[in-house]
């Protein structure tokens, strides 16, 4: 080395500064996209909106005798059909004669059956058991719509004792209550001006296929699921003794919901049931247990039920019922959240048994009896 470099170091140019940088975000942006682009191609996922949907100034409704398909990247292709009245149910919702059961069902996408092929859906499998047990056609007419029509499920109350009803089960879950305050229809479809800012490029991330499909291999594993659900703040809440104030808030606005729903069926007689559905990380919490002080999975059942029984309401936990299922992996998306197969299996054997203790099944209650004193 000569003495003239001995007294001038080598520096890095001040544009390198600046060039090598970009040149890391530039490539990382590359490797992300290509990523996207490919997992894209791999999982495929129908991102347009649902062609047999329509909006009212009531809520979401279903054109009738429409068929679509829709899927989700980490599960199959789901038919939908509606019938004559927009329902997604497989019978007539025609009067039926007399003296033969009939169920309605409200609530939103999980009482709808989303992303599970109707033969799959708690409808379907509680018809099919009850129409046995019964001897007799017990149809189930279902009404369910989307998460933003929650709050306004009292305004199909009317449709629904139309129909003639033994009993009307009600669905809820989480996000149901977290959401029973979006704004209406007409109005949750406008678009927001896009936010370039670093919580922005987050959310980009978050809502990207490649993002959801490493949650998606996270989260098959239970335990690592409750901990990053822990994490959630105000969203994981309802799983913490005492519960919030928000959450009590949103009891508060379900229990004027049941209110306004039972003013209109008290008079006809027609029962209530509603059922309480939790999510993944809930159920998990059930099944595998936390060490973490206050953290109890049955604290927001237990506050359903004395917000329920305070309006004549029937209520039904099915969490044990998810936690106790033979194979955990079935009974949710990971990514998605709605309940799979197995999760309408396990939601299936509560709303049966529910609605056999009704009077209006009494007659099956024997028929059952019979049978079991018959295989002795």
């Amino acid at each position: 080395m000569s003495e003239a470099q001995a007294n001038h170091p080598w520096r890095l140019p001040r544009r390198d500064y600046i060039l090598l940088p970009l040149i890391f975000v530039m490539t990382a942006l590359v490797v992300l996209a290509g990523g996207e682009v490919s997992v894209r191609l791999i999982y495929v996922q129908d991102d347009a909106a649902e062609p047999c949907a329509y909006s009212t100034p009531f809520g979401f409704r279903f054109k009738p005798l429409c068929t679509s398909q829709t899927k989700v990247w980490e599960g199959p292709w789901i038919t939908q059909h509606f019938n004559e009245c927009g329902y997604r149910t497989a019978e007539s919702c025609a009067p039926r004669p007399a003296g033969m059961p009939r169920i309605v069902v409200v609530g939103s996408s999980v009482a709808r059956g989303a992303l599970v092929n109707y033969p799959q859906s708690f409808a379907a499998r509680a018809s099919a058991v009850l129409t046995d047990r019964c001897r007799t056609m017990v149809d189930f007419q279902n009404l369910g719509t989307n998460p933003s029509d929650f709050d306004r499920i009292d305004q199909r109350i009317p449709e629904a004792l139309a129909l003639k009803p033994s009993a009307i089960v009600m669905t809820t879950g989480p996000f149901d209550l977290m959401h029973q305050k979006d704004p209406p229809p007409d109005q949750e479809h406008k678009e927001l001006p896009a936010r370039i800012d670093l919580r922005g490029m987050v959310s980009i991330l978050r809502e990207s296929r490649l993002f959801m499909v490493l949650q998606y291999y996270l989260y098959r594993d239970p335990l690592f699921h409750i901990r990053s659900f822990l994490r959630n703040g105000d969203s994981a809440d309802y799983v913490r003794r005492p519960l919030s104030a928000a959450w009590r808030q949103r009891l508060a606005d379900l229990g004027d919901l049941l209110g306004r729903i039972t003013s209109l069926t008290a008079p006809t007689h027609v029962p209530l049931l509603l059922f309480y559905v939790p999510d993944r990380a809930q159920a998990a919490l059930a099944a595998f247990g936390s060490d973490l002080p206050n953290v109890d999975p049955m604290v927001l059942g237990e506050a359903l039920e004395k917000v329920a029984a305070a309006r004549s309401v029937r209520f039904f936990d099915t969490t044990r019922a998810f936690a106790a299922a033979p194979d955990f992996q079935s009974l949710f998306y990971l990514t998605d959240g709605h309940a799979r197969d197995g999760g309408h299996a396990a939601l299936a054997a509560v709303v049966e048994e529910a609605l056999l203790s009704e009077p209006a099944f009494a007659n099956c209650r024997q028929e059952r009896s019979s049978q079991s004193a018959l295989g002795r």
